[in-house]
């Protein structure tokens, strides 16, 4: 079981290689549907300077938007995020929550 409070998944693909149950997708399809999401417990909109989760995502598919007067506010490209949940581990506040596209 996978847990993004805990660890992120590194595609090495070991549940699937142990899992006897065809519901994995081949190694050449994206892992998840879903994509990271930040919500308004994050440190750094409440004006807390925090970048844990930027530095964290293997994919630089957050962005740091400067901000006058604040802390920069982070923001998920989505089309770069693979949804590792590296993120999500890191963070601080636990403000990094997984969405399909549809509701990102």
């Amino acid at each position: 079981m996978l847990s993004f409070a805990e660890n992120e998944c590194t595609f090495c693909r070991a549940c699937a290689d142990a899992c006897p149950e065809p519901v994995f997708l081949e190694a050449n399809e994206r892992a998840f549907a879903h994509v990271a999401a930040i919500e308004e417990s994050c440190f750094a909109k409440t004006g807390v300077h925090c970048q844990s989760c930027g530095d964290a995502c293997p994919e630089t598919a957050i962005r740091f938007r400067p901000r006058l007067g604040g802390a920069p506010v982070p923001e998920i490209e989505a089309g770069r995020c693979t949804g590792c949940g590296a993120c999500a581990a890191i963070c601080p506040a636990h403000a990094i929550i997984m969405n399909t596209p549809e509701t990102a």
